[in-house]
């Protein structure tokens, strides 16, 4: 039994990657350096403020874009890696068309290095329209109510979801020095700032750092040792490992 304790914390060790914030911002005080927001600016939360959980909640101000602009993060000197995960909360606001028929879809589009990492519709306007975004659970903090911007009535209603928490942005494979990242509501629907937006609050990316070859090496030999003399204490004979 303690052997195989042994070789569940060494492999334990091994496997084990610390997560590290590599980027964070709320948008409170300004839009970061890294950050290229296009058209984009910082406004006032209105009805979406508090909506979260602990810790992680809209507030004070973010970043809102009309449809089809392009926001871009790029962040350099990344430390070594093999996954990259990415944290946000999506306001999206007013009068979003869903896939569509005419118009023909409004669509958010994630990128890393230039590769879709996602790609759906948001729909906030007619109940008949269709949302392709299926929030997995712990996504959706509000659907389909008045939020502010360019409500209330009618089908001006607002949805607020907290993208972090789909594992589709947990641990995406990346091992460069460099990550941009782009977002945009795209498709032929796209319309003017006064009848449909997004915007992103509490924006986070962390790397998964992988652990240095040296250290992993003297864990490995101290729980062996701790093994070894366990079974010596017991008057039995310790067989012979090649590691």
């Amino acid at each position: 039994m303690k052997y195989l304790l042994a070789l569940a914390l060494l492999t334990g060790f091994h496997m084990a990657q610390a997560q590290t914030t590599v980027f964070s911002t709320d948008f409170d005080s300004g839009i970061a350096a890294p950050l290229n927001p296009g058209t984009a600016t910082l406004t006032g939360v209105q009805g979406f403020g508090g909506l979260g959980s602990a810790g992680n909640t809209f507030g004070g101000q973010f970043l809102r874009s009309a449809t089809g602009n392009v926001v871009t993060l790029t962040l350099n000197n990344l430390p070594t890696h093999t996954q990259i995960s990415l944290g946000f909360l999506l306001a999206a606001i007013d009068s979003l068309d869903g896939t569509g028929t005419f118009p023909s879809g409004d669509f958010l589009k994630i990128t890393l290095d230039g590769a879709n990492i996602f790609r759906e519709s948001f729909a906030n306007a007619l109940p008949s329209q269709i949302q392709s975004y299926v929030p997995p659970a712990g996504v959706e903090l509000a659907r389909h109510v008045d939020l502010g911007f360019g409500g209330p009535g009618s089908y001006y209603t607002d949805s607020a979801y907290n993208l972090g928490a789909d594992p589709a942005f947990h641990n995406i494979a990346h091992t460069g020095a460099v990550a941009t990242f782009t977002f945009q509501i795209e498709g032929e629907g796209i319309q003017s700032l006064d009848d449909e937006s997004w915007a992103m609050d509490n924006l986070r990316v962390s790397v998964s750092a992988v652990p240095e070859p040296e250290v992993a090496g003297l864990a490995a030999t101290g729980c062996l040792a701790v093994w070894c003399a366990t079974r010596s204490r017991r008057g039995r004979r310790v067989p012979k490992m090649d590691i």
